[in-house]
């Protein structure tokens, strides 16, 4: 039996294979997502089966699972012994089963049997709200700390499997490595209270409401995503281009020819981030000229 870090492996060479957004798109059969969305908007959701709640790290799984705390596995049984965070998806690296996306789980998978769903996210705001939860709205703006993450990952020795996956491809948990869907509802997660209530009240669950994210931390952790203009346009493309899979599948955005002009390695990241820090420092005097509050100030306003 091959490992999971082979199989893993074998996931991101078929994933670089793609050649368009649209081929990628008909090998996931991704056109159905759009029309899942408009049968949930209209209270025709198909729930079959209990639901069992798929955690895409960054997504507002936390509260998800404090409201459904039996809607999630917490324990497999791989080599013959149970344990919560045993499943290496990064080289050495075990994630929280919670985490991992289905395709790398033993079987039988805890989500057998059962109607799955999970929360997508726009990529740049799950980086952004990464670095927030580090604490790194202590640093010298979005765009530094943007670009610390996406290098980190880069140089990681679990890659994007670092800090229990939650820098892993979304579409990943979506659809396993042969094209299968093993998340059965996508939830958007910029209309994420609305279409999680209608998703409850299709499987019967009226009693289940998602609260609204009210308090500053909250709000840094899981939204209030800062501008774009704060990373500049091209940190921004890059992050977007290193989940570009994500971009193509989950949101619809062929972004591949623009990404094919990009330097995604390790010096290519140093010299935009390099670039962009220039660009905020000189733009940090002229702002406080101007009276103009920097990215800096803006967080610490709202945190």
């Amino acid at each position: 039996m091959r490992s999971l870090w082979a199989a893993l492996l074998g996931a991101a060479l078929r994933t670089d294979a793609f050649e368009s957004c649209a081929e990628a798109r008909r090998y996931y059969k991704a056109d159905a997502l759009a029309e899942e969305a408009r049968r949930l908007r209209a209270g025709r959701a198909n729930v079959s089966r209990p639901l069992r709640f798929l955690h895409v790290p960054k997504n507002a799984g936390t509260t998800i699972q404090r409201l459904l705390p039996d809607a999630r596995p917490r324990t497999t049984v791989l080599d013959g012994r149970t344990c919560g965070k045993c499943i290496k998806v990064g080289g050495p690296c075990a994630c929280s089963l919670w985490h991992v996306p289905p395709r790398y789980l033993p079987r039988p998978s805890p989500y057998a049997d059962h109607d799955t769903f999970c929360v997508a996210r726009d990529p740049v705001d799950r980086v952004l709200s990464q670095w927030r939860m580090e604490g790194a709205q202590r640093m010298e703006g979005a765009h530094r700390s943007a670009c610390l993450v996406m290098r980190e990952r880069l140089t990681h020795r679990c890659g994007a499997a670092m800090s229990d996956c939650h820098l892993w491809p979304q579409h990943e948990y979506v659809w396993d490595a042969a094209g299968r869907r093993t998340c059965a509802h996508v939830l958007a997660f910029d209309d994420l209270s609305d279409q999680f209530q209608r998703l409850m009240r299709a499987a019967g669950r009226d009693d289940v409401t998602l609260p609204p994210i009210t308090s500053g931390r909250s709000a840094l952790h899981h939204g209030a995503a800062a501008p774009e203009t704060n990373l500049g346009a091209n940190v921004t493309l890059m992050i977007r281009c290193a989940y570009k899979l994500d971009e193509c599948l989950l949101r619809g955005r062929d972004i591949f020819a623009e990404c094919a002009r990009l330097d995604l390695t390790l010096d290519g990241w140093t010299r935009a981030c390099d670039r962009s820090a220039g660009r905020k420092r000189r733009c940090r005097v002229h702002c406080r000229k101007r009276g103009t509050a920097s990215a800096r100030e803006r967080l610490h306003k709202i945190s």
